[in-house]
């Protein structure tokens, strides 16, 4: 064993293997000079050493290990089959089937290797590298200079298997030069070429990024190109800023064939109370057209984003979302977002327990083609609280509710609203195992109401409705649970529950004076099936008493085989005029509700929804999911029937299918396509085709998508995409549409 203070104790030659590029990691470099332990702890850890004959020359102050020398010290060997120390000169030299292994499993071949004894200087030839990954990089030589520079002269590298036959790897990178400025954490590349089946697809004479001890630095991203009907060709190139660790900003020029120009920015600030992120881009481009008769202009566009989440307290939430957009088309047309209503809300929440208040201010942009922006409201305030007592006799509990509103236009009706609710809840199991729970309530509501929204007047006066809504509600749920062996099905595991909700809601609550501003939109499905009150909001109310009734079912059995769903209807004392036509509750007898779930193992997953008509069962909403196939052909089908218009909506009779498919062609190739097609009009909506190859050591991502619907100006469109992945490099994109 040698002392610790032999120069071979003190220091090893280490690797340095890591670079990177838009984020990613490069492996790509070796540096003579790294080493993974402090002086401190080399000088306590001993080196192993070994050769077959061990030469001091006392004249000359050199030693030589000969035959299978081996040096081994805090996980890192060294194997050659020679090693000359002189002390002299200060000069190590190794030769004959040099291999350097470090703790991370990274190896270094070599013929020949000459460091001085501090290992600041020196070079290696014939250098070749394995590492733990299995990427691989050669090089004619490598040197060190300077106790800073690290220099391959014409290196490969590739991340890629080698083929069989001895051919060039899928991909690999040959520059004439590479160095590592250790000091500035830099890494610069001189005449660099991307190789593809040893075919150059790529070349640069000069590029550099940071090394990977750096996590940000200011410069340019990765480019994307692509193609748009629309846009035509497009070319983006990111340009990131760093301003501190925690705050950054994003330029995105984006300079298009047929629209012009367009500048993009995004800020990131993180702080040790919260996150914010903004956002927003201008354009300068063809003006935005309501209809396709309008005079095209070039006018200026944009929109602005962003998103904040905070903690100011442990108990406290707060935060914002912003979406502006200059008009109805432009987010769509930069493929930026597909929404039809942006929204904008700022809120703080705080929380006590089992209690809460929130306070709110909304503000929403309508970019459908028929929304009317004046008549669209702000929301602001809009306060709510809620308290939930102790538990009390027989396990029973009080809890109390209330609420601020205020919704103003800039035409048409204004409505200020406020709410108080107290109620009593007492929940009970009974001696059969059923479930049971008694709840009643009290609800007052008081409406201040300005304008009209017809005469689109905000100023016609102001007046004041008030309203009490007492409730009662009870619940039984009864589970009943068993088991049964059915042959060649195997034993199966049941739960059956009959569901059973009796509710009474009085009072004159749905006066004509009390306007509707948060109940607009009303389906009936098994989802609320046993709510006390349907409506979406508190502005209507399901008055009188009712009787909603329905069975649980869940069904589990061997191989993955599973049958679940719920049906159900409900009666009413009487028809309920408030209930919008077309619902399926404007009789004493409500239609049928329900859900059917089916999994007869892992070929195929079933779910459908319905809603049958009470009288002659006849289906008027039918809602059909279906995945089928192993997982190398895997079907895809969705189907949408309305058989009559939605009430107090916009939604007509539909009928639409959605249809897609995915094969796995081979382990590393799959295909897929997807189909939208509205069969009211019979007329497509949307087609994707897309294509997926995956390699160890490359993903390729190809698609395609055809947008038929129109708006404002845009017609019909086509856009294509492609991604590059090549492993430890990065990715290369070309379009704005995955599939």
């Amino acid at each position: 064993m040698i002392r610790p203070t032999d120069p071979f104790g003190r220091r090893e030659p280490g690797l340095v293997a890591r670079l990177r590029y838009g984020g990613m990691a490069v492996v790509l470099l070796f540096a003579l000079s790294t080493t993974s332990a402090t002086a401190e702890d080399e000088l306590r850890s001993p080196v192993l050493f070994s050769a077959d004959e061990i030469v001091y020359l006392a004249d000359s102050e050199t030693i030589i290990a000969r035959g299978d020398v081996a040096f081994e010290q805090a996980g890192r060997r060294l194997l050659a089959d020679r090693v000359d120390y002189d002390r002299a000169l200060g000069r190590v030299r190794a030769s004959g089937n040099i291999v350097l292994v470090d703790e991370r499993g990274n190896a270094v071949f070599a013929d020949v290797m000459d460091l001085d004894d501090e290992l600041q200087d020196g070079f290696v030839r014939q250098v070749g590298m394995l590492l733990a990954d299995r990427s691989r990089v050669a090089a004619a030589q490598a040197t060190r200079s300077d106790g800073r520079y690290t220099t391959l002269d014409e290196a490969v590298y590739s991340p890629c298997e080698i083929c069989a036959g001895g051919g060039a790897p899928l991909w690999q990178i040959r520059a004439a030069r590479v160095v590592h400025d250790q000091r500035e954490r830099t890494v610069t590349y001189r005449d660099a070429t991307l190789e593809i089946f040893g075919l150059a697809v790529a070349y640069t004479p000069y590029f550099t990024h940071p090394d990977p001890t750096v996590d940000r630095r200011t410069g340019f991203l990765a480019p994307r190109a692509g193609t748009d009907t629309t846009l035509g060709l497009t070319l983006e190139t990111p340009f990131f800023v760093e301003l501190a660790p925690n705050r950054d900003v994003t330029l995105t020029p984006l300079l298009t064939s047929k629209e012009g120009a367009l500048v993009a920015i995004e800020t990131r600030d993180l702080q040790p109370f919260g996150a914010t992120e903004l956002g927003g881009s201008l354009a300068y481009t063809t003006g935005y057209q309501r209809n396709q008769s309008d005079d095209e202009r070039l006018t200026v566009r944009g929109h602005l984003e962003g998103a904040g989440r905070y903690v100011p307290a442990p108990d406290d939430r707060a935060g914002f979302d912003l979406a502006v957009a200059s008009d109805n088309t432009y987010l769509d047309r930069y493929d930026f977002s597909n929404e039809d209503v942006l929204e904008n809300r700022v809120y703080w929440e705080h929380y006590a327990g089992r209690s809460f208040f929130g306070l709110d201010g909304y503000a929403f942009q309508g970019l459908r083609e028929d929304d009317d922006q004046g008549l669209i409201p702000f929301a602001l305030p809009f306060a709510r609280t809620r308290v939930v007592g102790d538990r009390g006799w027989g396990g029973s509990y009080f809890s109390g509710d209330a609420s601020l509103l205020s919704l103003t236009r800039i035409e048409g009706r204004d409505v200020g609203r406020g709410s108080g609710r107290i109620g009593w809840r007492l929940p009970a199991v009974g001696r059969f195992g059923e479930l049971l729970e008694l709840s009643t309530s009290l609800r007052g509501d008081v409406y201040s109401i300005a304008g009209d929204p017809e005469d689109r007047t905000d100023g016609s006066g102001r007046t004041v409705e008030t309203r009490l809504v007492p409730q009662a509600t009870l619940d039984l749920r009864w589970p009943l649970v068993g088991e049964t062996s059915w042959g060649d099905l195997g034993d199966w595991q049941h739960l059956i529950e009959p569901i059973l909700s009796a509710t009474w809601i009085g009072g004159n609550a749905n006066d004509d004076a009390i306007p509707n501003e948060d109940s607009l939109v009303f389906e009936f499905d098994e989802t609320n099936l046993f709510e006390a009150d349907r409506f979406t909001g508190i502005d209507r109310v399901e008055t009188g008493a009712k009787l909603s009734y329905g069975l649980g079912f869940d069904s589990v059995g061997p191989s993955a085989w599973r049958v679940s769903g719920l049906i159900g209807q409900s009666v009413r004392e009487g028809p309920d005029g408030t209930l919008p036509a077309g619902s399926g509750l404007n009789d004493s007898v409500s239609d049928i509700v329900g859900r059917i779930d089916v999994q007869p193992g892992p070929l195929l997953d079933l779910s459908y929804r319905f809603r049958l008509a009470k009288d002659e069962l006849t289906v008027r909403r039918s809602d059909l999911s279906l995945l089928l196939g192993p997982p190398r052909l895997r079907l895809n089908l969705q189907f949408l029937e309305l058989s009559e218009n939605l009430p107090q909506s916009t939604i007509s009779k539909r009928q639409e299918l959605l249809a897609g498919v995915r094969l796995q062609v081979l382990d590393s190739l799959a295909v897929g396509a997807q189909f939208r097609r509205d069969l009211t009009r019979d007329q497509q909506v949307t087609n994707s085709f897309g294509l997926l190859y995956t390699n160890p050591c490359l993903v390729v991502l190809a698609g395609l998508e055809q947008n038929f619907t129109e708006k404002g100006e845009l017609q019909d469109e086509t856009r294509f995409s492609l991604r590059v992945t090549f492993r430890t490099l990065g990715d290369v994109d070309a379009g704005s549409f995955i599939f």
